[in-house]
């Protein structure tokens, strides 16, 4: 997993190098809301979520998710700050998930796995099958990857079955 991390604080960097190092993920870090929106842009299609700090210096979080949100390709994004008065501002920016810090490490890794679903794309060829996962294509889509995550489903786009490519819904075991 691909994660962008807008964080100005050193100290919570660090934690979240730590983190992103034990749980496998693979990261940018960005110091704050202008260098977020740079690396989102420069790296379009990169990422599988964003972990965004609201007060920082330069640009805040809010303004990055509405810059992002209009220019890049839709990845999950995900409010981590210490004040609760921006719960509001956050989902209205355009963004999925919220979190006061501090957050436990258990409780961040859930959140990320559920806010970033995505749909399977199998392609079948003579004698091999390839699966691969795909990002959801806007807010929308994404919103019904988790719906069906809940319900511990997900879809597969299966490709290269005869003329026609088809979508199902099947348990999230299947894949």
């Amino acid at each position: 997993m691909n994660i962008l991390i807008a964080e100005d604080s050193t100290m919570i960097q660090m934690i979240h190098r730590e983190l992103m190092a034990f749980w496998g993920f693979d990261f940018d870090m960005a110091s704050n809301g202008q260098e977020a929106v740079d690396l989102a842009q420069a790296n379009n299609g990169k990422y599988d979520f964003c972990l965004m700090d609201i007060e920082m210096p330069k640009m805040n979080g809010i303004e990055a998710t509405k810059i992002i949100r209009k220019t890049v390709k839709y990845f999950p994004i995900m409010a981590l700050t210490s004040n609760d008065d921006y719960k509001v501002a956050s989902y209205h920016a355009g963004m999925d998930g919220f979190a006061l810090k501090p957050c436990l490490h258990e409780d961040l890794f859930t959140k990320i796995k559920k806010l970033s679903a995505k749909t399977y794309k199998l392609i079948t060829k003579p004698n091999d099958f390839d699966v691969t996962e795909v990002m959801p294509v806007d807010k929308k889509h994404a919103d019904e990857l988790r719906e069906l995550a809940e319900q511990d489903l997900c879809k597969m786009n299966i490709r290269g079955v005869g003329e026609h490519d088809l979508t199902v819904i099947v348990h999230k075991n299947v894949p």
